[in-house]
């Protein structure tokens, strides 16, 4: 398989909790059937991606790309608790691409998206 973004070779993570090839040239995570969210709650979930580098910065601007499994366009996407990740989902197979670092980044919340979203649950237990 090559990557969506930069056509390296994505070489497959070794887990068997969840699914997922790894870019070769820009770092890229793609994980197939929505494993990212098994492989999201697991403790070694940043281990597996490279925080973004310069050379893998340019890709993080390339958004239209194909599945790299059913050649289908992805939709382009933003997670809905960090609205500063975008990712690229593709709505025929359920796979999900993370550029480099936007993976480790999903698993971390800041303080302030913390508080947001403790007003956010604060919010809808008022209008329950």
């Amino acid at each position: 398989m090559h990557c969506p973004k930069c056509a390296s070779q994505m070489n497959k993570i070794d887990d068997f909790r969840f699914s997922a090839e790894k870019c070769s040239g820009c770092n890229g995570i793609w994980f197939r059937d929505s494993s990212h969210e098994i492989a999201k709650s697991l403790a070694a979930a940043k281990s597996i991606d490279e925080s973004n580098t310069n050379a893998a910065a340019a890709y993080n601007l390339v958004r239209d790309i194909d599945c790299p499994e059913c050649k289908k366009p992805m939709l382009k996407m933003v997670d809905r608790t960090q609205q500063h990740i975008e990712l690229e989902s593709c709505h025929y197979c359920d796979g999900v691409f993370f550029d480099a670092g936007e993976f480790a980044d999903l698993t971390e919340f800041t303080l302030l998206e913390r508080v947001k979203k403790a007003i956010n649950a604060f919010k809808s237990n008022i209008n329950a």
